[in-house]
This record gives structure tokens, C-alpha cells and sequence, in this order.
């Protein structure tokens, strides 16, 4: 079956070849571009063309543009491209979503810091997990509490991916657990928090991911029904 041909602008097909210079490294972290003339000169389009690329580099965050200096590349990292996501995390505020993403997300977090906890680590969750039996009746401090214990375990993975993911959503997650804590009490969260202490702490992968997992099914239960089994 025949498509019509796709006809991308010429403003967009710069932008297109100036981004993969940057991310082949062909023009390195820190240096300065070719002036908009220079460009336009070596890509054989106007100024206003390469004026526009330039901006949406700019917008993506892969360059800064000095006034009276020039454009220079930035350093590229995790962050770089994980910060766009951040207008659609906070659109995707509805709790199933939340849900959804902890569930997938967490679990699999769980199990690689499961390969990777240290004695010093375990230490802390163990700190943590003392300090959510104290909280028990002052269920906003609870939730703050427990939010650490969750973004520790994302340290714990060591995944730079992870952790900058964490960060992103963070806003969304101190909210909706503050919602949780507030209407689930912490009895049940600190049951789970420390099944998945003990399975961090004997390097079982398969165990922390379960028991995550199921942690966070029972929020959803909790959600769906108003109650909660054991």
C-alpha cells in the first residue's frame, strides 16, 4: 500500500544532524558551536534555519546559547533527557497510574539493590524501619518516613537512571503516599517494609522483587476495596 511521502522541513532535518553531533560526541561536552553564519554556511540553509534548530537544541537542554558569546554544548547525562518527562509525570496524577508505575517500577528496584545492599545500607533501613514503629500514631510524619525508605532503596540500586527517575516523581509519590498513610494507617506498610529488609539483607533477588511486589498490590487492594488481608 502506497503512503504519502512525509515531507520534514529543512529546519528540521539541521536540528536532526546538529543533535546527533552532540549525542556521537562529535562536538564534546563544553565546547562552543559555530556561529549561527559558520552553520548556516556548512549546512548551505539560511540563518533562520539554523537559528530555529539551535532554539530546540536549547529547549532539550543539550545546549546554552551565552549572549554576545555563542552556544556551547552541555554536559549530557541521565537528567538531560529524564527532566522532559517531568511535565508528563505530573499529568499522570491519577492513582492508578501511580499504582501501576510503583508496582513495575519498585519491584524491579528492589531486586537489583537486593545485589548490591551493603552492611551500611541494611543499617539504614533497619534505622528506618524503627523510626516507622515510632510514627505509628502521627501518620503525616509516617509518610514522610516511608517515602525515604522507598527512594533509599533506589540508592541502594545504584542506578543512576533510577535514583534521577525517583527524583522526578517525587512530588507525585509524597503525595500520594500522605493520601495512603493517611486512610491504610502504617500497620500494614511496615509488615512489608520489613519482609523486604530481611530479603535485601540476604541477597535475594527473587524474594525482594516478590515481596515489593505484593506490598504495593496490596496498596492497590486497599484502593479498590477498603481493606486490606494479610
Amino acid at each position: 500500500m502506497i503512503e504519502p511521502i512525509k515531507r520534514v522541513s529543512i529546519s528540521e532535518q539541521v536540528f536532526q544532524q546538529m543533535k546527533q553531533m552532540i549525542f556521537d560526541r562529535e562536538w564534546a561536552p563544553a565546547s562552543k558551536l559555530p556561529s549561527e553564519g559558520e552553520l548556516s554556511r556548512m549546512f548551505d540553509v539560511s540563518r533562520v534555519t539554523v537559528r530555529n534548530a539551535l532554539h530546540k537544541l536549547s529547549a532539550l537542554g543539550l545546549i546554552e546559547t551565552q549572549l554576545g558569546d555563542g552556544s556551547y554544548v552541555k554536559q549530557i547525562d541521565e537528567g538531560t533527557s529524564l527532566n522532559n518527562l517531568i511535565p508528563v509525570a505530573y499529568l499522570e496524577e491519577n492513582v492508578e497510574s501511580v499504582i501501576e508505575f510503583r508496582r513495575e517500577v519498585e519491584s524491579g528496584t528492589c531486586a537489583i539493590a537486593a545485589h548490591k545492599a551493603t552492611p551500611e545500607d541494611i543499617k539504614e533501613l533497619r534505622r528506618m524501619l524503627k523510626k516507622m514503629l515510632s510514627l505509628q500514631d502521627d501518620l503525616e510524619a509516617l509518610s514522610l518516613v516511608d517515602l525515604e525508605f522507598h527512594y533509599m532503596i533506589a540508592k541502594i540500586s545504584r542506578n543512576s537512571l533510577i535514583i534521577k527517575t525517583y527524583e522526578i516523581v517525587n512530588e507525585i509519590y509524597a503525595a500520594h503516599m500522605k493520601d495512603l498513610v493517611k486512610h491504610m494507617g502504617g500497620e500494614v506498610g511496615v509488615y512489608f517494609h520489613r519482609k523486604i529488609v530481611d530479603a535485601i539483607e540476604a541477597h535475594d533477588a527473587d524474594k525482594a522483587r516478590a515481596c515489593m511486589f505484593e506490598h504495593i498490590n496490596k496498596n492497590k487492594e486497599f484502593l479498590e476495596t477498603g481493606t486490606v488481608t494479610l
